[in-house]
């Protein structure tokens, strides 16, 4: 499975046996292909190679596998030339490219949660899965255990907020307050049926990331589950946002090509928390690319 989000590519491999579905391998790249990407614009050459860099060096690793699915998010919803991406795709790699629909991306993050939580056996009658990424942040609710999943795709995102608000380095208490409206103002929008409800979780390179920061996960466990609080999010995003780029490079945990657009991605998971009165959040490793693979059948 390999994935092209705004921020990130990444690669997934699972195996299915008689005692159930294993991670066999995965592995990120920071390609960021929607860099700069204006709404109703077109990707960016040297972003368009390094992905498709990333992505043959992944093709290759996935080579003896029976299936391999390749995805693409907002980035590649929103640019002009996706259509021509999907043919250079199709060229270097001899596999197909789908484009996920907003719809189809919050649905597969919430089955790629929601197995996370059965294994560890922790599934909450209602529950709302958020996917916080490069360019938008997905909404699943499901506001009682045999209730419909209801799903709704914003267009925010780390990269996205990072470029159009956060300007200074490190950003200034304006920017910072004017990104946080911005997302405000998006959750607004939602429609009732997709308001948070029931307990909270978090998927996504923001979310993950925070986790691993914070050491909330087992680091023994073969399916990671953390709770992290909300008071923890907020102590992070006051520290990151107020260290220039070098330094918070430096913290541990956080990934040097995340560095510059983590206080962005933090300020849509605490604005999600804080409107959802969400005192903890659940987070999870399993993710769009597992949900996919299972809403597929293709394991």
């Amino acid at each position: 499975m390999i994935s092209v989000g705004t921020n990130s590519c990444r690669l997934l491999i699972v195996r299915r046996d008689d005692a159930g579905l294993h991670v066999e391998h995965h592995d990120i790249r920071y390609t960021r292909i929607g860099e700069g990407l204006a709404a109703g614009g077109a990707l960016k050459p040297e972003a368009v190679r390094r992905t498709l860099a990333a992505m043959t060096e992944f093709a290759q690793l996935a080579r003896r596998a029976d299936e391999v699915f390749i995805i693409g998010t907002q980035a590649l919803r929103e640019a002009t030339d996706s259509a021509a991406f999907a043919r250079q795709v199709r060229e270097s790699i001899g596999a197909e490219l789908h484009v996920l629909t907003g719809t189809e991306e919050a649905r597969a993050s919430f089955t790629g949660a929601l197995w996370a939580l059965e294994q560890v056996g922790s599934v909450p009658d209602a529950v709302t899965v958020i996917d916080i990424g490069g360019g938008s942040t997905e909404f699943a609710v499901r506001k009682k255990r045999s209730g419909a999943v209801q799903v709704e795709s914003l267009p925010i995102g780390a990269v996205v907020l990072k470029e159009r608000f956060l300007k200074h380095d490190p950003p200034v208490q304006t920017e910072l307050m004017a990104c946080r409206l911005a997302v405000r103002l998006e959750i607004d929008r939602l429609d009732s049926a997709v308001t948070p409800a029931g307990a909270l979780v978090a998927v996504g390179g923001t979310a993950d990331t925070a986790a691993r920061m914070l050491n909330a996960y087992d680091p023994s466990a073969q399916v990671r589950v953390a709770t992290v609080r909300r008071d923890d999010i907020a102590d992070l995003l006051r520290l990151t946002s107020s260290l220039p780029l070098e330094e918070r490079k430096r913290l541990h945990g956080l990934p040097e090509a995340r560095a510059d657009i983590f206080p962005a991605g933090l300020i849509i998971l605490d604005e999600i928390a804080q409107q959802a009165a969400a005192r903890e959040i659940i987070v999870t490793e399993a993710d769009l690319l597992l949900g996919y693979i299972l809403g597929r059948g293709g394991i």
